[in-house]
């Protein structure tokens, strides 16, 4: 009873690569298929040995030496084998649980699948409030107070704040895009009138066409730009030797734009992606989607 159970849970699966080949193989399968083929070979011992015995017993008389002696070696053969299989009793039990352990998973699954076919209570979910589009006299309010959050370092965060406000004013980039910005990339655009980047989203290359009272402002920030680039040795806008963490400037850049807005009772909500949105409605005015 014991070999025939144990070769019903030793049937090969429905699906035998349950396991992700991108992951490499499945060690368990070596320990899985040594432990059939001894299985499969005490099965195959024992049917012989049954065989054996039951020709022995039909053919030949019982009172017979010879059959005697046979069936005695036969019976101590089947003991042996018998006492094999009860010395490891926690291998056993090891494997029966592997060989039971999908068919729990494949009942779990099954739950999983009713309790998304029967009606559930929708959850609510969190909605940010709309952020306000961030307009020129705005613009004029947080470049006053750029920086003014800060105590270390307040020379440098109102330099790199001054410039970042004044390129997502006029430019429109995500801070993603302005991350990797250098000094030349800066002084290359003011000299060709337009920035050539690599958008965050789509990964391609755009060009970003600056107009007139755009150079001007630029033009204007060059303390801020001796202050980053001279001063401090800044290799990017916001970075001495690589760009910020995208996170971190999304953090510094709200909490001035933040700190702003309350010492100057602003009642918009005015986070670092109003730049952004600020350009696309100003060109929506004059142009389609």
């Amino acid at each position: 009873m014991d070999v025939s159970t144990a070769l019903m849970l030793m049937v090969e699966p429905i699906h035998s690569k349950g396991f992700s080949e991108r992951f490499g193989k499945d060690i368990r399968n070596q320990e899985i298929e040594k432990f059939k083929d001894q299985n499969l070979e005490v099965i195959g011992i024992l049917h012989e040995l049954a065989t054996k015995k039951s020709e022995i017993v039909d053919t030949t008389p019982s009172d017979d030496y010879e059959s005697n002696l046979a069936l005695k070696l036969i019976d101590q053969r089947l003991t042996e084998l018998y006492s094999l299989t009860i010395k490891s009793p926690e291998t056993t039990r090891q494997y029966v649980e592997e060989a039971i352990e999908p068919v729990i998973k494949s009942l779990d699954h099954l739950h999983e699948k009713v309790d998304i076919l029967l009606p559930n209570k929708k959850r609510v979910k969190d909605v940010r409030d709309l952020r306000d589009p961030l307009d020129y006299n705005l613009y004029l309010q947080f470049m006053a107070n750029a920086g003014n959050v800060f105590q270390r370092q307040h020379e440098l965060k109102r330099a790199q704040l001054r410039v970042a406000y004044t390129i997502l004013y006029y430019v429109g980039f995500r801070l993603n895009e302005i991350r990797n910005l250098t000094q030349k990339n800066i002084q290359k655009a003011i000299t060709s009138s337009q920035f050539n980047i690599i958008q965050h989203k789509t990964n391609k290359a755009h060009i970003h066409v600056l107009s007139r009272k755009a150079l001007e402002d630029l033009k204007k920030l060059n303390l801020e730009y001796e202050v980053i680039f001279e001063k401090y040795k800044y290799k990017f806008l916001f970075g001495k030797v690589e760009p910020i963490a995208d996170k971190s400037l999304v953090r510094f850049i709200n909490k001035d734009l933040a700190y702003t807005c309350e010492i100057g009772n602003i009642p918009y909500n005015i986070k670092s992606h109003s730049f952004r949105i600020n350009v696309i409605s100003s060109l929506l005015r004059v142009t389609s989607v």
